[in-house]
C-alpha cells in the first residue's frame, strides 16, 4: 500500500531515503528551509557523488511521485510518517528538526528517526512530542541507517536486514506497511528497543539501510528498562 511520506532533510541520507521510498511507490515530499537548494532540487539538480541517485531523483520527479518544498507546512496535514533525516551529531539538532511538527495540523502517527543521535534521543523526542502536541498518538521510531555513496540507493533498495527501534506497539502495523515491499523479498527486520538502535547507529563502522555490519550483530535485545539502566548508570 502506497504511503505519503514527508521527510525533512536534504543531504545525502534525506536524499537517498526520499529516492528510494518514490521508487518503492510511495508519495514522497522532502522539505528544506533553504530555498535555493529547494529550487535546484525541484529542477533536478545532479548530485555530483552520485549519478545513479542523481538519474533515479529526476525519473520520480517527471513520475510526480517526488516533490520537494521549504514549508512543510503544508503537507503535514496529508502525511501518514515523517521521516527526520540529516540532523546528526547532538540532541537540539534533533528537536529543532521537529520543531514544525507541533505547529501543525497533522494526520501522521510516526516519526521515523535516522539521524545519528546520542543514545537516549528517541526517549527525548518522545517526551517532547506528547508534551508539545498533547497526546500520545504520535509515536517515535528509530530506523538506523548510513548511507555510502555510490551504493546508497542500492544498499537502501536491497537491504539484507533492516532494524527498527521503537517503544510501543502501535508503530508496529504502520512500519509493515512502510516497508511491505521488504517484507514481500522476506527480507529480515529485526525490532529492538529505542536504546539498541541508538548504539548501533553510534557505532563505528557503516550501517548500510539499517543493516548491521559484519561486526555487529542483532539477534535478541536486552529488555529497554535494562539497556536505559546500564546507559544510565
Amino acid at each position: 500500500m502506497a504511503m505519503r511520506i514527508t521527510v525533512l532533510g536534504t543531504d545525502y541520507e534525506g536524499l537517498t531515503i526520499s529516492v528510494g521510498l518514490a521508487t518503492l511507490g510511495h508519495s514522497v515530499t522532502t522539505v528544506d528551509t533553504d530555498h535555493h537548494r529547494i529550487r535546484q532540487l525541484q529542477r533536478g539538480m545532479p548530485i555530483e557523488e552520485d549519478e545513479t541517485l542523481s538519474q533515479q531523483l529526476k525519473m520520480e520527479l517527471r513520475e510526480g511521485q517526488l516533490k520537494f518544498i521549504s514549508e512543510p507546512e503544508n503537507c503535514l496535514g496529508e502525511t501518514d510518517v515523517v521521516i527526520i533525516a540529516g540532523a546528526s551529531g547532538e540532541r537540539r539538532a534533533v528537536l529543532k528538526a521537529a520543531e514544525c511538527l507541533s505547529g501543525a495540523i497533522a494526520s501522521y502517527s510516526t516519526v521515523l528517526v535516522t539521524a545519528r543521535t546520542p543514545v537516549g534521543s528517541c526517549r527525548m523526542l518522545q517526551d517532547w512530542l506528547n508534551d508539545a502536541m498533547f497526546t500520545a498518538a504520535v509515536n517515535v521510531v528509530t530506523f538506523p541507517v548510513f548511507f555510502n555513496a555510490p551504493r546508497g540507493l542500492q544498499g537502501f533498495l536491497h537491504p539484507g536486514r533492516i532494524v527498527l527501534g521503537y517503544e510501543q506497539e502501535q508503530p508496529r502495523r504502520v512500519m509493515d506497511e512502510l516497508f511491505a515491499n521488504f517484507l514481500l523479498n522476506e527480507t529480515s527486520i529485526s525490532h529492538v528497543s529505542w536504546e539498541a538502535a541508538e548504539m548501533m547507529r553510534a557505532s563505528k563502522g557503516p550501517i548500510s539501510a539499517g543493516i548491521p555490519g559484519e561486526d555487529t550483530f542483532v539477534e535478541t535485545v536486552e529488555p529497554v528498562e535494562r539497556v536505559y539502566s546500564s546507559i544510565q548508570g
